[in-house]
């Protein structure tokens, strides 16, 4: 188990979603953090990417504001208190965002004491924080659900704004720590869906037996609402969910090379 300091470094986070069934096995609760370095043309969570509170204005003057500090101690007792479920159902707690690595003690301390309880936990992570960064933080993960968004650096760039090249080889660096990786592969058309997909798959079985799962992520245009709302404009306004044949045929391909395979995680 690894030792962190019993100082408690505060997170900031958005929203703790109980009953949820997508993000890792079983019934979770998925914590939010707020933060995130890449600006994914396809965000479905814009309200994440800035470190700071922020406001969505929707219809009929409803509003929400997101953003929250929250210490370790006092998120791990909200965490807890559905540990019969977790218990019950082989689920645990999941922390996403956003990218969770950017408050890496944060997450690491949170980790720790939710070990102690003896509670599942995984990381849902891009890979683009650095190493040291991304090993403390997945110290007391016992499954990793990590992103990759394109493999061709252009391609990447492109629809991040960032390189891959620490995602690649942190995804590599993990897989040589003997960490569960469930590799999340974004479908999106006319983007990453295809020479680039072969190419993400042959990163993916490259690093062996560590991988357990492939999600294929078709792209869904489902927050497309909360770019409205926060006042902000769409990278891909306009766009369409990506087609059902592109999704069957990635799912195929993806079989055919052995993988067991998920679609929307």
């Amino acid at each position: 188990m690894c030792l962190q300091s019993e100082n408690a470094h505060v997170g900031f986070i958005s929203k703790i979603q109980g009953y949820s069934t997508k993000d890792g096995p079983g019934i979770r609760t998925t914590v939010f953090c707020v933060g995130c370095n890449l600006r994914c043309l396809w965000c479905a969570n814009p309200e994440l990417i800035e470190s700071k509170e922020k406001t969505l204005h929707y219809e009929n003057a409803v509003s929400e504001t997101i953003g929250q500090i929250i210490t370790p101690q006092d998120l791990v007792k909200k965490l807890i208190r559905d540990k019969v479920f977790y218990d019950q159902s082989g689920g645990g707690i999941t922390f996403s965002g956003g990218e969770p690595a950017l408050q890496g003690e944060f997450v690491a301390e949170t980790s720790f004491l939710l070990k102690k309880e003896k509670i599942h936990i995984a990381l849902d992570t891009a890979g683009t924080a650095a190493w040291d960064t991304l090993k403390s933080v997945s110290e007391n993960a016992d499954l990793i659900l990590y992103d990759i968004k394109a493999f061709d650096e252009a391609i990447h760039r492109r629809c991040t704004g960032l390189s891959n090249s620490t995602i690649l080889e942190n995804a590599e660096n993990l897989a040589r720590q003997d960490k569960k990786l469930c590799i999340r592969l974004i479908l999106v058309p006319e983007y990453n869906d295809r020479d680039d997909f072969a190419k993400r798959l042959d990163f993916v079985q490259s690093l062996g037996k560590a991988v357990c799962q492939v999600d294929i992520l078709p792209l869904h245009k489902l927050g497309a609402g909360k770019y409205k709302a926060l006042g902000i404009p769409d990278p891909m306004e306009g766009a369409k969910d990506c087609p059902k044949e592109i999704t069957e045929k990635a799912v195929a391909e993806a079989e055919r090379r052995g993988f067991k395979v998920t679609v929307g995680g």
